[in-house]
C-alpha cells in the first residue's frame, strides 16, 4: 500500500508542477537537442537521466520515447519508478508528426508527405550514435510509440529489427487500406527471420478504442501475430494484449510493456 500511495503522490507533484519547498523543484530530464541533416532540422530532446547517475560508473539501457511530450515524459518516468527500473529515456518531441511516423499515404489516413523512412534513418544514423555518443548507454535499445507513432514503431518493426532489442507499440497497428504495404513490408522482412533473433516485442490495443470503431487495427495485429508465430517461431519474444474497456491509449499498455520487455527471465 506504501508504494501506491507514493506513486500517486509523485504523479500529482510531476504533473502539477508543486514542489516541497520554494527552493525544490521536480526536475524531468535535461534539454537536449540534435541538429538533423537527414530532416534538414533541429530536432529537440528532453533526457531524463537515471537517479545515480552522476554519482556512480554504471552504463544504463535506453528508451527512445516517441510523441516526446512533458506528458508522456513524465508517464514514462511513473512506469519506470514504479518497476524500479534504471534507464536513460530520450523524449523526442514532435515537429512533423504526420509526415515523420508515417510510411504512406491511404484514405483511412491521408498525408501529404509520407517521409518515416527519413525518420527511421535519422534514429539509426544520427540520434542512436549521438546518445551512445553523449551518455553512458548499454547495448540494450528499446523504442516505445502510442497511436500514429504506435504504427511507427510496428513500422520500424518490420522494415529495421536490428536497429532496436525491444519494440513497444501502444494502439498500434494499421487500417484495413494499409494491409498490402504492410504485408509486402513482413514479406521481405520475414525472408532472414535471423535479424529478429532475441528481440522483443509487445502490442497493447483496446477492444473499446473509440479510433478503432471496426477493430480493423486489431485485426492487423492479430494476422501479424499469426505470421509472427509461424515465420518467427522461437526467435523472438513477442506479446499482443488487449483491454476489454479501455480508451484510446491505455495508460497499463506502457507499464505492462515494460514490464514485459524487463522482466527477468
Amino acid at each position: 500500500m506504501r508504494n501506491y500511495i507514493l506513486f500517486f503522490i509523485l504523479i500529482a507533484c510531476l504533473k502539477s508542477g508543486i514542489s516541497y519547498s520554494q527552493d525544490v523543484n521536480v526536475k524531468i530530464g535535461i534539454k537536449d537537442s540534435l541538429q538533423s541533416k537527414i530532416l534538414n532540422e533541429n530536432r529537440q530532446l528532453v533526457v531524463s537521466l537515471p537517479i545515480d547517475y552522476d554519482v556512480s560508473n554504471d552504463t544504463y539501457p535506453v528508451l527512445f520515447l516517441l510523441d516526446g511530450t512533458e506528458n508522456n515524459l513524465i508517464d514514462a518516468r511513473l512506469v519506470t519508478y514504479n518497476l524500479r527500473l534504471k534507464i536513460i529515456i530520450v523524449a523526442i518531441s514532435n515537429t512533423d508528426r504526420d509526415r515523420d511516423m508515417m510510411p504512406i499515404s491511404r484514405p483511412s489516413y491521408q498525408v501529404e508527405n509520407p517521409k518515416a523512412d527519413n525518420f527511421i534513418s535519422f534514429l539509426e544514423s544520427e540520434l542512436v550514435p549521438y546518445i551512445d555518443k553523449k551518455y553512458r548507454t548499454n547495448s540494450q535499445k528499446t523504442i516505445r510509440g502510442r497511436s500514429l507513432s504506435g504504427l511507427f514503431v510496428m513500422y520500424a518493426f518490420l522494415s529495421k529489427p536490428e536497429l532496436f532489442d525491444n519494440y513497444i507499440g501502444n494502439c498500434a497497428g494499421w487500417f484495413a487500406d494499409m494491409n498490402t504495404y504492410f504485408n509486402k513490408l513482413a514479406d521481405k522482412s520475414f525472408q532472414n527471420n535471423n535479424n529478429f533473433k532475441g528481440k522483443k516485442l509487445f502490442v497493447a490495443n483496446s477492444l473499446a478504442d473509440p479510433l478503432d470503431p471496426n477493430k480493423e487495427i486489431h485485426q492487423s495485429i492479430v494476422d501479424l501475430s499469426k505470421r509472427i508465430e509461424h515465420e518467427l517461431c522461437d526467435r523472438i519474444k513477442y506479446e499482443y494484449m488487449t483491454y476489454e474497456n479501455a480508451g484510446h491509449v491505455p495508460y497499463s499498455g506502457f507499464y505492462d510493456g515494460m514490464k514485459f520487455i524487463f522482466e527477468k527471465e
